[in-house]
């Protein structure tokens, strides 16, 4: 019973698609221990990121829920069918909202003082899709934020250095790219029901190129990182990376469910991982 009920909430918030962001904040914690870590810390950070993430999700369920009562694609997820009520998910979002607030209390005074900027972006990126079809980019945005965070969290100083910068960028503008990729089975209804997205704006055929795009100023970004970190841990990371952001353009049709999913969720899923073990050796 308890424990298909954590089995609910844990489709609920998609706790899977930490696999995107996690790395890449454990990446900027990386560069900031510089060899000397801090488990206590690491935890800490950890926490954070997917209380975070978690409120995001959640209040992004809440918002879409008149939608998603009528989607089709989401005619199984737990708020629609009733398996989660709308009172759960409320206090999902606000206890995990004090779990990030109270973890970066605890991590040090400058990430806790600019802690209600994340929360912002995050609870606030749910909206976005009915105002402007960038909402991608504003998303990628929002998560990439945690690189700097996990930075932040480890050494309360703005870096001078350009590469945490770099991996910022780097993360916003892949997380975007594959975002356009995500909401490709939603694009008739979400022009049906004015919610933007560049796919329901320009069509498949300009947003899948807009996408590519996209993903190939990621992959110059990624590129110039190596210039800084100079290491043949991070080249063979980086080639990786770049044929990982590659194959899902090949693989994908559009029409095609599980070539969507294949692209989105499996391809993707290495990217950050790979990235964070090259940082890690470098």
């Amino acid at each position: 019973m308890v424990l298909n009920y954590l089995k609910r909430l844990v489709d609920y918030v998609k706790l899977e698609h930490t696999v995107f962001d996690l790395p890449f904040v454990w990446s900027g914690a990386v560069v900031a221990f510089n060899g000397s870590y801090s488990i206590l810390t690491f935890v800490l950070i950890t926490i954070a990121a997917i209380s975070a993430r978690t409120a995001a999700m959640s209040l992004n369920r809440i918002e879409g829920l008149r939608f998603d009562l009528n989607n089709p694609r989401k005619k199984a997820w737990p708020l629609v069918t009733g398996e989660l009520s709308f009172r759960t998910a409320i206090a999902v979002t606000l206890i995990a909202s004090v779990v990030f607030e109270a973890s970066t209390f605890l991590l040090n005074r400058l990430v806790f003082l600019l802690s209600p900027i994340v929360l912002f972006l995050f609870l606030s990126d749910p909206l976005l899709k009915r105002v402007t079809s960038w909402r991608h980019v504003y998303m990628g945005l929002t998560i990439g934020v945690g690189t700097l965070g996990g930075y932040l969290a480890v050494n309360p100083v703005f870096p001078a250095s350009p590469v945490i910068y770099l991996i910022f960028l780097a993360s916003t503008l892949w997380i975007a790219g594959f975002d356009m990729i995500y909401v490709i089975p939603d694009t008739d209804f979400d022009r049906a029901n004015g919610l933007k997205t560049v796919m329901s704006r320009f069509g498949l055929r300009r947003g899948l190129m807009l996408s590519s795009l996209t993903h190939l100023a990621a992959g110059i970004t990624f590129a110039v990182l190596y210039f800084y970190i100079s290491s043949p841990a991070y080249f063979v990371a980086l080639v990786a990376i770049l044929l990982l952001i590659i194959i899902q353009h090949l693989i994908l049709d559009p029409s095609d469910p599980k070539s969507i999913r294949a692209s989105f969720l499996g391809v993707n899923s290495f990217v950050g991982l790979i990235f964070l073990l090259g940082i890690l050796i470098a």
